[in-house]
């Protein structure tokens, strides 16, 4: 033996412990301090329409916004989310959209988190009808469905979108909206992201029973939803 002593290997994981601990602080307040210089910046692009606008349509992918309708809010988060908003209401005194009106657009973006995206899959096609799937996978939105219109597959420029269109009542933390809405998953290809979006509006024929209602224009039209959907590229890659 050389004389010298050797370090007990406890002493090796306890400082190893205690690195990791070190570095387990340092990271809680890298988030910390990015997730305040972010929450700063969120607000201070809610009060600033064209900076609002921008980032609206940076997560859309469109140049134009669909007509009658303005941003709303956008949130990014790297790598983990983007979720934009877009609603008929104009903005007020202030520059901001204070919640939807009759009509109202929403997307979100989530990294996978292992989730079963199976079972969204079946929720659109109709296997299921448990409507709780939709908070199950971070949407926080309650939709009561009172009849289904239609469901079906629009093969749009490069990807899918599967939806599921139907009367009913969705409540959200900005209000409620009664009417039409069309729940979609948008599928891109190569892409494991869950990518869903819902457009709202009024029902243009409450009265009339289902198969023979007229809803042209509405959420439930097939053109008019592949037409509205075409504005947007949701399966850009930035």
């Amino acid at each position: 033996m050389n004389g010298q002593q050797k370090t007990s290997p406890w002493v090796c994981v306890g400082m190893g412990c205690a690195a990791i601990a070190a570095l387990g602080v340092v990271a809680v307040v890298v988030v910390s301090i990015t997730g305040y210089r972010w929450a700063k910046q969120l607000e201070a692009d809610m009060k600033d329409p064209q900076a609002r606008e921008a980032k609206v349509k940076e997560v859309l992918g469109c140049e134009r916004l669909p007509e009658g309708y303005h941003p709303m809010a956008s949130v990014t988060i790297p790598f983990v989310m983007e979720m934009a908003m877009l609603s008929d209401r104009a903005p007020d005194a202030q520059g901001v959209v204070r919640g939807f009106g009759e009509r109202g657009f929403l997307y979100f973006q989530f990294i996978n988190l292992g989730k079963d995206q199976q079972e969204l899959r079946d929720y659109f096609e109709g296997k299921t009808d448990d409507e709780e799937v939709l908070r199950r996978h971070n949407i926080d939105i309650h939709v009561r469905s009172t009849e289904l219109i239609r469901r079906g597959v629009l093969k749009m420029e490069g990807h899918a979108v599967m939806y599921l269109a139907q009367r009913g009542t969705m409540d959200m933390s900005e209000g409620r909206s009664e009417g039409v809405n069309a729940l979609m998953l948008v599928d891109c290809p190569g892409d494991s992201r869950q990518r869903m979006a819902i457009w709202f509006a009024p029902d243009p024929d409450p009265k009339t029973p289902v198969a023979s209602a007229n809803f042209s224009g509405s959420p439930a039209d097939e053109g008019a939803l592949r037409e509205f959907m075409g504005r947007f590229r949701l399966c850009q890659k930035r």
